[in-house]
């Protein structure tokens, strides 16, 4: 039988534990820069060579799928700056974002040199410099950085 002090009613629930989360950096991080000029960099690399590939499939009659394809790169293109740029003012979601991308840039490269459509080269290339934003995303300073609003300390929401 719970302690009710003979008041009939329960005890409070106490307050959970939340781990002290350090603050925010005053000064956006070196990390922070190198990831977000990259994956902009990338991005709008990759969606220029997009739309050069859509132009030329339009214009030589290519089969649909190529079309497809094209299209969905430049999507993927776009979505990456938007990430870089997430990443750059500290939007939480755009780290999310940016590390969804860049694991989605990973398993399609994995798919094209299994099919023969990327060089072994251009593969482990590739599989390298995404990794390795995979891995600067995930640490420490850029995961300060991009705190919800919400966990920030002095913030209204």
């Amino acid at each position: 039988m719970p302690d009710d002090n003979g008041t009939g009613r329960e005890p409070p629930l106490r307050p959970r534990y939340r781990r002290p989360e350090p603050e925010r950096p005053a000064r956006r991080p070196a990390s922070v820069w190198i990831v977000s000029i990259l994956l902009v960099l990338f991005g709008a690399l990759g969606a220029v060579v997009a739309a050069l590939l859509v132009e030329d499939a339009v214009s030589h009659g290519e089969e649909d799928e190529v079309v497809a394809a094209a299209i969905f790169a430049i999507l993927l293109a776009g979505a990456q700056v938007v990430a870089g740029v997430g990443v750059f003012v500290g939007w939480a979601r755009g780290r999310t974002l940016a590390m969804l991308v860049c694991a989605a840039n990973v398993v399609l490269v994995v798919v094209g040199a299994a099919t023969d459509r990327v060089g072994s080269g251009q593969a482990w290339l590739s599989v390298a410099v995404y990794g390795a934003l995979l891995f600067g995303l995930a640490g420490p300073k850029i995961s300060d950085w991009c705190r919800p609003a919400s966990r920030r300390p002095g913030s209204r929401f």
